[in-house]
């Protein structure tokens, strides 16, 4: 019992510094609706026809991150709920150097 309340306080201590040294981290975060980046194929940020008809058989099949989705809870994703989908931006292209 008696090294019970060092042993607590080092540990507490520990875990303190990893804790901020985690918040110190910049976390990376999709700007898109989670789980459906992966359905645009092409990055361009827009869910075409076959991107969309993935998406919407995945729903069917049970894709757990795609649940979300279904706001109204009736099993499936009408317009409304598709439109709501918002996807990544498309990647910025770097521009080049112009050699003179």
């Amino acid at each position: 019992m008696k090294h019970t309340l060092p042993l607590l306080t080092i540990l507490a201590i520990l875990l303190s510094g990893q804790t901020s040294q985690a918040k110190g981290k910049k976390e990376e975060r999709s700007s898109g609706t989670y789980g459906c980046a992966k359905f645009d194929l092409n990055q361009n940020g827009i869910l075409d026809p076959e991107e969309r008809k993935a998406l919407l058989e995945a729903f069917a099949e049970g894709d757990t991150a795609l649940k979300s989705l279904d706001v109204n809870n009736d099993g499936r994703l009408d317009e409304n709920e598709l439109a709501s989908i918002k996807l990544p931006a498309p990647p910025k292209e770097k521009k080049k150097k112009q050699s003179t």
